[in-house]
């Protein structure tokens, strides 16, 4: 499978089952991100087609900016998960390269992500009452990419070098969860208030 995007969705469901190394959970998240931003983009211009609002229609237009990069590192997960398969029967040196890149790919998703979660953040609120439900879940759902995305980095870090790469790389998967982690407390939190 080359582009998830021009599959099926049970094709798609079916090659992740499949025995194949990719698509694989980068590819997986990805999509998910994607699908979750999609949910705050819609509870977003629903609401303002009931009322316009300066915020909420700004919020909207950032939304729709950001919707389709989370997805589009789905093929990039899995051709740099290729890539890594490949180097692992070389040497030492391309091996590193290659985890470097497997490491690249998962922090740029989570970074789309993160943008994505923000979003949502600064939606809920601004949603009518019966969509918040729907930006609360692609929050959630922009969450567990994140973090499930952020797996590839833990796992392809090892052969890294040299070894400073390696640190700024987990240095820059512990951020991302964390800011992550922050921005759904902050939901989680505002529903308490209201």
């Amino acid at each position: 499978m080359d582009d998830p995007w021009q599959a099926r969705l049970a094709e798609f469901r079916g090659a992740l089952a499949s025995s194949a190394p990719t698509p694989g959970c980068g590819a997986a998240a990805a999509v998910v991100a994607d699908l979750g931003l999609a949910l705050v983009a819609k509870a977003l211009r629903i609401s303002q087609a009931h009322g316009g609002n300066g915020e909420r229609s700004a919020l909207l237009a950032e939304a729709d900016r950001l919707l389709g990069r989370p997805g589009r590192f789905a093929e990039d997960d899995m051709q740099a998960f290729t890539a890594y398969l490949r180097a692992a029967q070389q040497d030492d040196a391309a091996l590193a390269e290659a985890a470097r890149q497997a490491c690249a790919v998962p922090l740029a998703t989570a970074h789309s992500c993160l943008q994505g979660l923000e979003v949502a953040v600064a939606a809920w609120p601004l949603a009518a009452g019966s969509l918040q439900s729907d930006v609360e879940a692609g929050a959630r759902l922009l969450h567990v990419a994140l973090t499930a995305v952020l797996l590839n980095v833990d796992a392809n870090l090892a052969p890294i070098r040299p070894a400073a790469d390696a640190r700024r790389a987990r240095a820059a998967r512990q951020r991302l969860q964390g800011d992550a982690d922050d921005c759904l407390a902050r939901l989680v939190s505002s529903q308490s208030v209201e």
